[in-house]
Parts: C-alpha cells; structure tokens; sequence
C-alpha cells in the first residue's frame, strides 16, 4: 500500500492543496467556456476554434516559458502567474455582466490563461521531484492527477454547467476566486532555486541556447523522441473530441448545459479510480502494456460517442474514456521526470508538452473543418483513428528498453 498525502511531506501536501482549489476553479471555467462558446456562434469551427486557442500558446509561447520556469524561483513565479490569471478572469465575468463579450473575446481569455498554465504547471512538474523521493514519483504523481480530475471535471464540470444556468458570469467570477484562493497554500511552498549548483546568472548561455536545449533533449533521448511522437498523435484525437463534446452533447443529441457537465463528471469518476490504479497496474503488468493498452481503450471510446444513440450512452462511455485519461495521465507525467536532470527539467517539460500540445491546435481545427463539411459525429470517427494511430506509435516507442 503506498504512503498517504501526509508521508509524502508537508511540501508536497501544499502543492497537493494548491492544486485542489486551482483546479476546481479551472473545472468551472473548462464547463462553462464552450456553453459561453455556443451562445456566440453556431459554427462548429469556431466552437473548437476556443480550443485550439486554448492551446495555441504551447506553440508560441511554451519554450520561452520552459526557460523562464528554470532561471527564476518558482514559488514566486507560481504566486504572482496565479494573481494575473484572477484579474484576467474576473474582466471576462465582468465583461459578460455587461454584454460586452464577442467569440473572438474567448479566444483571447483561452490564449492567455494558458500562458499561465505554462509557467505554473511545468514550476509544479519540476518542483515535484524536490519534495518527494524518486520512488514516490508514481504514487505522488497520481494523487495529483486524482485531485484534477475530481476538481476538474467531476466537481468543476456540472457545477460550472449548473452556475452557467443560473447566470452566465458566476462560474467565471468563481474560477478568478479560485486562482487567487490558491496563492495561500502555494506560499507554503518551500523556495527552491531551480539550479542551486549551477552557473551563476551572468555566466548562463543566451536565452535562445537554452530554449533549444529542451527540444534537443527529447530529439537526441532513445526513448522520449519515440514517446513524444506517439502522445502528439494521440492528442490530435483528444483535441478533436474535446472540443466538440458540447455540441455532441448539445446540438446533436439535444441534451442542456447541465447534462454536458454531467458527461464532463463521469470522465472524472473515471479517471479518479484509474489514476489511483495506475501505479499498481503498472507495477504488475509494466508501464508499456498499461499505457497502450489505455490508448487503445481511449480510442474505442471515442468512436463509441460518436455513434451514441442517446445521452445515457454518451455519459457512460465517456467514464470510460476518462479512465483511459486517467491511467494515461499520472502514468505519463513520470517519464520526463525520470529521464531528465532537474536543472533542465522545466525546460524539457515545456518542451515536450509544446510539441504534444500543438497537436491539440491541429486537432481541434481539423474536428471543426470535419464537422463543418459532414457532421459533429463524422468528427469523433476521425479523433478515434487518429487516437488507434498513436497507441500503435505508443507501443513501438517502447522497444528501446529504456522506460
């Protein structure tokens, strides 16, 4: 039986409660952006274009940001990243108060809070090795990945939804609450120089050296480049699922806002119950069985929503799906982690969620540009096969032993 939250240390029980009240709020807003989306526009591309926007910073912005996560003190960078995304937050509340929102409004909110999410999750990914010991790594990552995927979807999905009802501004007032809420239990964070053996700032490479060295990282790695390739495959499926998930909910098989939160939290359950099963199946079976074989399940899952002949289906397989999510998220997390020092680890991090979040832009797009041209349900086949591509890319990325 693995240690509980307490054993793993105080340092990592703050991360541990951070994470809670952020994503909580992260889950009001992920329910109630797209339902903001389709009272905006009737355009299927347009509605996965917030996704894609959503994204689009891992793109622009992700490998200065890696460098930035590992030249500064990150505790502070978390503190004061959290403080802006509030005030960005509260304006969009503010903004839909007094009717002054249009779609491409949205498009600006998804692209900056995600610069945020680039300084603050991979400060969180690099801090993390500093606070538990390496064969906690696991154990630790999927308590994490436990608490997102109950905040996130399964608390912050239908309670966005259901806010939304009420008054469209509510969830995202609550998501600017949450940002700023999580900043107590972040403070609580030991400071950790993110190189405290290594070159003094004047005597560091220039700004462009470093930016590549995450990159060259993965490329010249016998096991991440393979892997990396396989998650950016698999993502153009996830994208393409997950940004049209509300008008399948919605518009295809007529069911509310609330309902499309209710689909959200059946991810969640499942995910919760896999991520905490991940370490144990992957100590059993390997890391390599685990992961493609939940790729593959994630696969099925999709086509399976996409011929759903009624929301009851939907919601049921999409519990599934977030099973798969679940397994494939805490289990995948450690890899960088494991392969990587800690002095470039930021960096890296940054790096291969670059490359693997870009496919979410392409992704998303490619599902608007399916759906526009045949259908919402024509979308969710194409995700699915794209999903079957990566879990065979998943499992080839293995042969080099070094997992």
């Amino acid at each position: 039986m693995g240690p509980r939250t307490s054993e793993l240390g105080p340092g990592f029980s703050a991360l541990l409660t951070a994470s809670f009240v952020t994503n909580l709020g992260d889950g009001l807003r992920l329910a109630a952006l797209p339902l903001l989306a389709v009272t905006l526009t009737s355009s299927p591309l347009a509605v996965s274009g917030v996704t894609a926007a959503q994204f689009l910073p891992w793109t622009t912005f992700a490998l200065v940001g890696g460098v930035l996560v590992d030249r500064l003190d990150r505790r502070r960078l978390i503190l004061t990243t959290q403080t802006w995304r509030a005030a960005v937050m509260a304006l969009l509340a503010i903004g839909i108060v007094t009717g002054n929102v249009e779609i491409w409004h949205l498009f600006v909110v998804a692209y900056v809070i995600t610069v945020g999410e680039i300084l603050v999750d991979p400060s969180v990914v690099a801090t993390l090795p500093k606070l538990v010991r390496p064969v906690d790594l696991d154990r630790a990552n999927s308590r994490i990945t436990s608490v997102e995927t109950v905040t996130n979807d399964f608390a912050g999905g239908p309670v966005g939804a259901l806010t939304f009802g009420v008054t469209p501004w509510l969830p995202f007032a609550l998501d600017a609450a949450s940002y700023l809420g999580s900043t107590v239990p972040f403070r609580r964070l030991p400071t950790i120089e993110p190189t405290p053996a290594g070159p003094a700032a004047a005597d560091r490479p220039p700004l462009r050296v470093e930016i590549g060295e995450g990159l060259r990282w993965i490329r010249d790695h016998p096991f991440l480049r393979p892997l990396t390739v396989g998650i950016a495959v698999f993502h153009l499926g996830t994208a393409g699922a997950f940004s049209l998930l509300v008008l399948l909910v919605t518009d295809v098989l007529d069911g509310s806002g609330f309902v499309f939160g209710v689909v959200l939290a059946a991810a969640a359950v499942g995910a919760t119950g896999s991520s905490l099963l991940a370490p144990r199946l992957s100590d059993r079976v390997g890391r390599r069985v685990v992961v493609t074989g939940a790729a593959v399940a994630a696969a099925v899952t999709v086509l399976a929503s996409g011929l759903a002949p009624n929301l009851w289906f939907l919601v049921a397989v999409w519990a599934l799906n977030g099973a798969a999510g679940g397994v494939l998220l805490s289990i995948g997390r450690g890899f960088v982690q494991r392969h990587t020092p800690n002095d470039r680890l930021g960096r890296t991090a940054i790096a291969s969620r670059s490359i693997t979040r870009t496919s979410f832009v392409v992704g998303a797009l490619l599902a608007g540009t399916v759906a526009d041209a045949s259908s919402v349900r024509w979308s969710f086949v194409v995700a699915g096969s794209l999903h079957l591509v990566g879990a065979l890319l998943l499992w080839r990325s293995f042969r080099s032993g070094a997992a």
